[in-house]
């Protein structure tokens, strides 16, 4: 796709959607969102269909590199956690329909959007999971924990907690939340 005008159909796709849900948004909004004709949105893709994947794609791996980045500055497997606890909420306050997407679109419809499901469990959890893994091995996360369903346990946690903040409530205070988030799943996973 042509990188200058992927920018603005992404943000645009995104608006929409986060507004409409995917069953209501239509490509003319689309395209409308983002100054361009709806046409130029055909060129790319193939349809609406086509465009959210993509969207959901480009979104998984924003989240991705925004994680991995700050995860690779910690050393300790409990900072690591940390960091990415933060830099997951970090990135959903950033791109706060892109959440409102991810977890009720995605999530919210069953097996609509499979595929974007098992991609993500696939490498955003796996990376969790490994993490998990390797504090139970080092003795700092408790061995009687299933790490998989802790993975998904801490993706859950920090999205809800980021939908719930960020997109619903009036008033909020990021700090909190992530002192929050915090204690209670990394206190909670942490070897005694």
């Amino acid at each position: 796709m042509n990188g200058s005008r992927r920018l603005p159909i992404f943000d645009a796709a995104v608006k929409v959607f986060a507004e409409k849900g995917f069953a209501r948004a239509t490509v003319e909004e689309i395209a409308k969102q983002a100054g361009i004709a709806k046409g130029t949105i055909y060129y790319n893709y193939k349809g609406k269909k086509e465009l959210f994947l993509s969207l959901l794609e480009e979104g998984i791996e924003r989240l991705e590199a925004a994680v991995s980045r700050e995860v690779a500055r910690k050393d300790t497997v409990l900072a690591k956690l940390e960091a990415l606890v933060s830099a997951q909420l970090s990135f959903f306050e950033e791109y706060r329909d892109y959440c409102k997407i991810l977890l009720s679109e995605v999530w919210g419809l069953g097996h609509r959007w499979e595929e974007q499901v098992q991609r993500l469990r696939s490498g955003y959890f796996k990376t969790i999971q490994e993490l998990l893994e390797k504090g139970q091995a080092e003795g700092v996360i408790r061995d009687d924990l299933e790490t998989e369903t802790t993975a998904a346990a801490i993706f859950g946690a920090v999205g809800v907690a980021a939908l719930d903040r960020f997109v619903f409530a009036q008033e909020y205070k990021y700090d909190q939340i992530l002192q929050t988030l915090r204690q209670f799943l990394l206190k909670g996973v942490q070897a005694t």
